[in-house]
């Protein structure tokens, strides 16, 4: 979870109430006081939420829980004729960007702090260590419009952020710490440029900047770039720079964007509606529809009755927002969690495992008594993992896709174990091996339209230089052997992720049940695994298995 440094003073200064009510209310905004020390107090906020990444983010919310501003706060935008230009060579390379221009306000060092602070989160979360997406921060007046983003090659020369003297870029890709940290991303022949209608380097992205547009304290007018691989990513960016800086005290004025398929950024809202009595249903309140919609006007949403309905108006840096549950999340924060009184339930029950749960802990002890070690994935994946696993075209269709996902990585149910324990081999290759790892979960697979199959499933991985269809078939046989099955069957077979020629089906009393074998080099090299290391595997539906425990 990311973490930012505050300072209580400022924080009470912003808001406009007394420090001890400001360090009262944070844990109610959803953030965590991680440490103290006199003025300072460093927090931790959610990831989906950077716009809390500074002061003037966390004010605004704080603002709005203690009823001091409520509502949307405005994000003004104007006109000014500021101009860039994409050419079509950064289409392979970094094909989109977007900007702004922040005008007539002077950063303390503090507001620096904040700002870089902001930027860094800004490029660790939302853009994937820059790879996603990245911000550079210029001083306006150093700069001569209209800009140009394009590309150069390797041997194209500009002072970077902290040289006085004009480099290669190859020498900055391989002798600066911005360059061996984030060169990497750009692999390519040509790297990516903006420049001013002057000739001079403003930004290398997602690399570094020219020393030619350093920001200063003396710095009062600001210019944003934002580049990135998708239109989507790099406004969502921008609107959380743009609430920031106007919260900061800066003017903004847009930037027209055009070529290689960019835009001008509109950055505006959007509705979403909810019946006013879902979140009475959620949350456990007696609240009026105007109850209702206070409580999002203190989360700093738009909120008006439309009859039995709540319109909310959502700001474009809240893109965390994608369904009701958000909604309703938003009304127990503009509730108050403190305001919530606890009920004790009217039934008592006593407690104990179900049959299911103590036939499962019956498998794990077989398992890690056969030096195997339990893993715990997601029951979500994305398309990446999918893809790697070979299995893209079953996925198409039998897989079944979640609506409005918060996250690229987790967008559809797992159909199958072992996509998920070959990721876990994949994030450890470092450590010695042999690798053994099994997991026991329930997996998805749409078997008609209108219904969708939860089995229990076991896979097993074992990744070593001697790892082989027969190991996989032996701890197979001895887990069934074990009071699981009389007569298991291993007939030839084919399947993703399996090496052709080294695959079985797994038939129990001449049912089909699940596939073993050996995993096919492409897939280990998709997943990184070590030369030399061999993968077996075996995937059982354990649904139908019947034993004593």
């Amino acid at each position: 979870m990311p973490v930012v440094s505050l300072s209580y003073d400022r924080l009470s200064w912003m808001v406009g109430a007394p420090t001890e009510e400001v360090r009262k209310s944070l844990p109610f905004l959803g953030l965590d006081i991680e440490h103290e020390d006199g003025d300072t107090v460093r927090i931790e906020y959610s990831p989906n939420r950077p716009d809390y990444s500074t002061e003037y983010g966390v004010a605004l919310g704080l603002r709005g829980m203690l009823d001091i501003e409520t509502g949307i706060y405005p994000v003004k935008i104007a006109e000014a004729g500021w101009r860039l230009e994409a050419d079509e060579s950064v289409l392979p390379v970094r094909p989109a960007i977007t900007g702004m221009v922040a005008r007539e306000h002077r950063l303390d060092t503090q507001d620096i702090k904040q700002i870089i602070a902001m930027q860094e989160d800004l490029h660790e979360g939302l853009g994937r260590k820059r790879r996603k997406l990245a911000i550079g921060l210029h001083d306006l007046d150093k700069m001569a419009f209209p800009l140009r983003y394009t590309t150069v090659t390797k041997d194209f020369e500009f002072p970077p952020l902290g040289q006085t003297e004009p480099m290669p870029v190859q020498r900055i890709l391989a002798e600066t710490d911005q360059g061996t940290h984030y060169g990497p991303l750009l692999s390519g022949e040509r790297v990516p440029i903006i420049l001013d209608s002057d000739g001079k380097v403003a930004s290398m992205p997602p690399v570094i900047n020219s020393s030619h547009t350093t920001v200063t304290e003396d710095t009062r007018n600001l210019f944003v770039d934002i580049t990135g691989a998708s239109t989507t990513d790099v406004e969502n960016a921008l609107a959380v720079v743009c609430v920031t800086l106007q919260a900061a005290g800066f003017a903004l004025e847009r930037l027209s964007v055009s070529g290689a398929g960019n835009r001008t950024p509109e950055l505006a809202t959007r509705e979403m509606t909810i019946s006013h009595s879902a979140p009475n249903r959620m949350i456990g309140l007696g609240m009026t529809a105007e109850e209702t919609a206070g409580c999002l006007r203190r989360s700093r949403l738009g909120a008006r009755i439309d009859g039995n309905t709540i319109c909310c108006t959502i700001p474009a840096y809240r893109f965390d927002m994608f369904g009701p549950m958000d909604i309703v999340e938003e009304v127990a924060l503009g509730y108050g969690v403190d305001n919530m009184e606890p009920t004790i339930p009217g039934v008592r029950t006593v407690g104990q495992s179900s049959d299911i749960s103590t036939r499962l802990q019956y498998i794990d002890r077989i398992m890690t008594g056969l030096g195997f070690t339990e893993a715990v994935n997601s029951s979500l994946i994305g398309p990446e993992i999918i893809a790697r696993s070979g299995q893209s075209a079953w996925h198409d269709a039998r897989g079944i896709t979640v609506a409005n996902s918060k996250s690229q990585s987790h967008t559809t149910l797992r159909y199958s174990l072992i996509p998920g324990l070959l990721e876990n081999l994949s994030g450890n290759i470092h450590e010695p091996y042999p690798h053994r790892l099994y997991e026991t979960g329930t997996v998805f697979e749409r078997t008609s339209e209108d219904f969708v199959a939860e089995p229990i499933h076991l896979g097993c991985v074992m990744a070593h230089q001697g790892a082989s269809y027969s190991e996989a078939k032996s701890i197979l046989k001895s887990l069934l052997g074990s009071g699981l099955a009389e007569e298991v069957r291993t007939p030839p077979a084919e399947g993703s992720p399996f090496r052709q020629g080294r695959t079985a089906a797994v038939d129990v009393d001449g049912v089909r049940i699940g596939i073993m074998g050996e995993v096919s080099e492409e897939v280990r090299r998709a997943f990184r695994i070590r030369d030399g290391i061999s993968v077996a595997a075996f995937e059982i539906d354990m649904s139908g298995l019947i034993f004593d425990v």
